[in-house]
């Protein structure tokens, strides 16, 4: 059964039958005549095709399909009268959801401001996925996201962007590798005499890796070991396996406990930004603003 033309006032007009039992009643419970209730009746039963209500001289008494709609119009009329608070709910950020997209480097970092942020307000849930920067990028576009963070973003006029944080790139390698004993900054040239491990196409990291050596990293000893995420970067690091680029969010724990060894490298640290982003000229809901102020805010503070 296809519904047509089923409207509000018909729903209204049958729950009040319903209640009251006559025409009359039902006729003076919404201020109109008998007349016009019956006719909203009439109407709702030609839209649904079907005999909502036995009518004689003295009753009226609901059939099976009237006893079925008005237990379904009830449930209609609680929702679209709830709309009004739910909808408060949303602008004083009570409730609401947010889509966000984090690069893996800054999974490291901006799931602990995230979680700052629900702290105060714990009725917006964010539904979070991780992905490398074309991920995040193609789930931006193809709107699965609201948010995608990430390092800087592509040229597109139809995208907007705030730094909401900033973070270093490195080298690193394990604490025997030969050029963890020098005591001197290390060239470029040298790095690549040595195993590199990298970032897979599309990553950020790897697009800074690869702009760092220029022309070089076509010129390497070694074809560098691919892989997709930091995690496995690290650890194919701390097997010993190579060196690599990573950002210093990701190995501050190993760097701290002196698994890995930061190499003083010439032209290292590379300063890099976190990004918000999102596309441009769309409306935002209550949660989303509150969310880009929040991450910009906490960018901010001293």
């Amino acid at each position: 059964m296809r519904i047509k033309n089923v409207t509000l006032v018909q729903l209204r007009t049958f729950l009040s039958l319903v209640r009251n039992e006559s025409f009359t009643k039902a006729g003076q419970d919404l201020a109109v005549s008998p007349a016009t209730v019956t006719a909203q009746i009439k109407q709702l039963e030609d839209a649904l095709d079907a005999t909502l209500v036995f009518r004689t001289t003295r009753s009226v008494r609901l059939t099976d399909a009237g006893a079925v709609l008005a237990r379904q119009a009830t449930k209609i009329l609680h929702l679209i009268e709830a709309i009004p608070e739910r909808l408060g709910a949303v602008e004083n950020l009570e409730r609401g959801e947010v889509s966000v997209g984090i690069i893996g480097t800054a999974g490291y970092v901006i799931p602990k401001v995230l979680a700052a942020y629900q702290e105060e307000h714990p009725g917006i849930h964010l539904d979070l996925m991780m992905g490398n920067r074309n991920t995040i990028w193609d789930a931006i576009l193809e709107g699965k996201i609201d948010i995608g963070i990430m390092g800087t973003p592509p040229e597109d006029t139809n995208i907007e962007s705030e730094i909401i944080g900033e973070h270093q790139l490195i080298f690193v390698a394990h604490p025997n590798h030969p050029l963890s004993k020098l005591e001197r900054e290390i060239t470029a040239r040298e790095l690549i005499r040595y195993q590199l491990i990298a970032r897979e196409v599309g990553s950020g990291t790897r697009l800074a890796m690869a702009a760092y050596f220029g022309a070089l990293f076509h010129q390497t000893a070694r074809t560098p070991v691919v892989l997709d995420t930091n995690e496995g970067i690290k650890q194919a690091v701390l097997a010993g396996m190579g060196i690599s680029m990573l950002s210093e969010a990701t190995c501050e724990v190993e760097l701290h406990h002196g698994l890995l060894k930061r190499l003083t490298v010439e032209g290292t640290p590379i300063p890099r930004q976190w990004y918000a982003i999102r596309v441009a000229n769309m409306e935002r809901n209550p949660a989303e603003i509150s969310l880009l102020n929040f991450l910009a805010a906490q960018y901010k503070k001293p």
